[in-house]
């Protein structure tokens, strides 16, 4: 069976709305996105108002009609409601529209009630005095019994709704192959045009907007238009249907008998009442007039911004107008027209939970008691038993239960916390759980009780510090010094002077003796970052260290001893750096005793949500800020960046997004674009907010244009066949972006 009302996958943002206005609960939740569950839908349309996100969209029959008007002899029917729904329009501008529409007939469905309220006056006598009837022009009531009252169906007036008894009115008078649609405010109308029970006297429902859209696409303006008239009889009192009670005004029921004996209920909670109150025996009047939505000038699907009381006004001096003259037509249509029916029994019946299954549900979602059964209503559920059967039912998640969520996230918050807490204190500043890093770990805790001097290989920015400062204090070593110096960040004379210290006099400024960072780190760790930059003649000096232990001061001939572990680290090809003759082999062995490598961030991408908290929550502390976290788009952001300055990048980004960030979450419009955009490109999608339209169309040109001359090796001809473009054009184009071999990669970085 299908839906009725779909939802827009992707669209549905868990605020459960739709179930809390769900009269009979009949949308079930599957990860997170709502579903409509046809063999429990009413028909309502209730969810479609009020789904802010507009994730719930009612199915659309204009393709039929259009397909009908270029095809068919088709009458359009419309509801008695229209009237208050297109105000100020006069009635028969409406009436005109309709037939520049191409339809060939235009009829008031008030005329339907008109048939509808002699045949209840009929059926009325037929039963006398029987109590408890419940009328059934609204197809929502008749839905509601159906499937959620079937003890009630026998008390369902058997008499078809006014749109069914128009359409076989004029099935019967126009030949079967007339088609009839409806225009109307109500869903549940296109549910009873597929109903077996009356299917055929209607072919296609349109709702006001739709009507309202195939207008538009024809540019039709209704109050363009001159004023028409309607092909059908007058409707006489069937003009008052929309108005609660208005059917059994229309049947002139004596007022005495209106006081006594009949109860006109309007409103879906009103309906639900009445109808559970009639199912307990606790109320048997003998006719209720049920409209579910207040009356049909409320339907779902009206549009008109009107009061509910100035839409009733409308309706109710139109219906005055029809009340000119004798009725007509009536005893005639009637004559061979059938517009009885029947209802049958359509209950789901879904699993019911023993109340063990409900503790149990309940258990999980940590309510272990009443005093837990917080019924917050949050979930869309009355109450948390409610939810509880749900859940049973397949209808709902736990993760639908607000305070179930908050708790999950308050422990995953601290399970975090409790892990970063860890991993400090195991590692330092190191932080980090994927395969990758743990390996790291690994080799650290074997290391570190070692004198071995370790070789930490990996790209700039992927924490090599760190992981010699872990090492130190994981050591024996780790009450004594750790010194750290760049060997890339001074000069080779000034460089020596650092590691090694200097006498008095030694050089030109050298006015006092100074220690080295040798001598410095005596009995604790000397790391020599960015190892590969060192000039060959201190990479000798610094290979006598390392092998004899000792060595001398710039001005000095007496070597000095000292007992220092050594931990190097170099983002270069050492390898590589050999064979160029720029390393020299033998230091290179004497470091290389233990090699241990560094992944980059890339490769370790599990690790980017945990070190993104880390420092967001050191960047807050800075700056005193309190924010709580990011938004999905921007750690999926963050997740998928290349990050070619690795850790370091990271961090830095993070801080830039605190300082910018205006809201409780950091959002990816807070992240740089340079970023959103490498972001992007891993992902095969432009992040293009904060963009204008043409930036976006710009950079996605680039794109190509770049990726077909490289594909080229920038052979124009070639790369402009690759495009499909003439070489005439790729020059243009060329020209207007400055694309070339040496700019080609600035453009990429800064404008895309």
């Amino acid at each position: 069976m299908s839906s009725i009302v779909k939802v827009i996958t992707g669209k549905c943002r868990m605020c459960y709305a739709c179930i809390r206005n769900c009269p009979v609960k009949a949308i079930k939740v599957v990860n997170g996105q709502a579903e409509v569950v046809p063999e429990l839908c009413i028909a309502c349309g209730h969810c479609v108002q009020v789904c802010a996100q507009k994730a719930k969209q009612v199915e659309s029959e204009i393709d039929k009609v259009n397909n009908y008007l270029e095809n068919e002899r088709v009458a359009a029917c419309l509801a008695p409601s229209f009237v208050a729904e297109f105000h100020p329009a006069w009635p028969g501008q409406v009436v005109s529209a309709l037939r520049r529409m191409g339809f060939a007939e235009v009829h008031e469905v008030a005329f339907g009630a008109h048939l509808v309220t002699r045949e209840y006056l009929k059926y009325l006598q037929e039963v006398g005095d029987r109590q408890g009837l419940i009328t059934t022009p609204c197809p929502a009531v008749v839905n509601l019994v159906e499937k959620f009252f079937p003890r009630l169906i026998s008390q369902l007036v058997p008499i078809v709704s006014p749109a069914v008894a128009l359409g076989r009115y004029l099935k019967k008078t126009r030949g079967p192959a007339f088609k009839v649609v409806f225009i109307g405010p109500c869903v549940a109308k296109k549910a009873e045009s597929r109903d077996e029970e009356v299917a055929g006297a209607v072919d296609a429902v349109l709702t006001f907007a739709e009507f309202r859209e195939m207008l538009r696409q024809r540019g039709i303006e209704i109050t363009a238009q001159e004023d028409g008239e309607f092909d059908n009889p007058p409707p006489h009192f069937g003009r008052l249907y929309p108005i609660g009670g208005g059917l059994v005004r229309s049947a002139g029921i004596l007022p005495d008998i209106l006081e006594s004996r009949v109860l006109v209920v309007e409103g879906r909670e009103e309906c639900l009442e009445f109808l559970r109150a009639v199912n307990e025996g606790k109320m048997v009047p003998q006719v209720a007039d049920m409209l579910f939505c207040k009356g049909c000038i409320n339907g779902p699907m009206a549009e008109n911004e009107y009061s509910s009381f100035r839409r009733r006004r409308i309706v109710a001096e139109f219906a005055r107008r029809g009340l000119e003259g004798a009725p007509e037509g009536a005893e005639e249509a009637l004559e061979g027209l059938d517009l009885r029916r029947e209802f049958r029994d359509r209950r789901v019946h879904l699993p019911r939970p023993s109340e063990a299954d409900i503790r149990a549900i309940m258990a999980e979602l940590g309510k272990m008691g009443p005093e837990d059964e917080l019924n917050c209503g949050a979930c869309g559920y009355p109450s948390c038993r409610d939810k509880a059967i749900a859940v049973y039912q397949g209808l709902a998640e736990n993760e639908m239960c607000l305070p179930y969520l908050i708790l999950q996230l308050q422990k995953s918050n601290l399970r975090l916390r409790q892990e970063l807490k860890t991993v400090r204190g195991q590692f330092g500043r190191l932080v980090g759980k994927s395969p990758a890093m743990q390996e790291v770990y690994r080799l650290i805790e074997k290391v570190a009780p070692t004198d071995a001097t370790v070789l930490i290989l990996g790209e700039s920015g992927t924490g090599k510090e760190l992981v010699a400062r872990a090492i130190h204090y994981r050591s024996l070593r780790s009450e004594a010094p750790f010194v750290s110096i760049n060997c890339a960040a001074l000069p080779e004379n000034l460089l020596e002077s650092e590691l090694f210290g200097h006498a008095r006099g030694a050089f030109t400024g050298a006015v006092s003796a100074k220690k080295g960072l040798f001598e410095e780190a005596h009995e604790g760790t000397l790391f020599l970052d960015e190892i590969g930059d060192i000039s060959l003649s201190l990479q000798a000096k610094l290979l006598r260290v390392l092998q004899e232990g000792e060595f001398i001061r710039i001005g000095e001939t007496r070597p000095r001893r000292v007992d220092v572990r050594v931990i190097a680290a170099t983002n270069r090809d050492l390898e590589a750096a050999i064979k160029e003759g720029s390393f020299r082999p033998e230091l290179f062995y004497r470091l290389n005793v233990i090699t241990l490598w560094l992944p980059p961030l890339r490769e370790r991408r599990d690790d980017i949500p945990l070190l993104a908290r880390h420092f967001l929550e050191q960047a807050c502390r800075r700056v005193g800020k309190d924010i709580k976290g990011f938004t999905a788009e921007a750690m999926d952001a963050l997740i998928r960046a290349d990050w070619p300055g690795n850790v370091r990048e990271l961090e830095n980004v993070i801080e830039r997004a605190v300082i910018l960030c205006e809201g409780n979450r950091i959002e990816l419009a807070d992240l740089p674009r340079d970023l959103r955009n490498r972001a992007a490109k891993a992902a095969g999608w432009a992040y293009t907010q904060g963009m204008t339209f043409r930036e976006a169309v710009e950079a996605y040109e680039v794109q190509l244009l770049l990726k077909a001359l490289e594909e080229s090796r920038w052979v124009q001809a070639r790369a402009a066949e690759i495009l499909g473009l003439k070489r005439s054009t790729l020059n243009e184009m060329l020209k207007r972006y400055r694309l070339s071999p040496k700019t080609a990669r600035r453009y990429s970085e800064n404008r895309m």
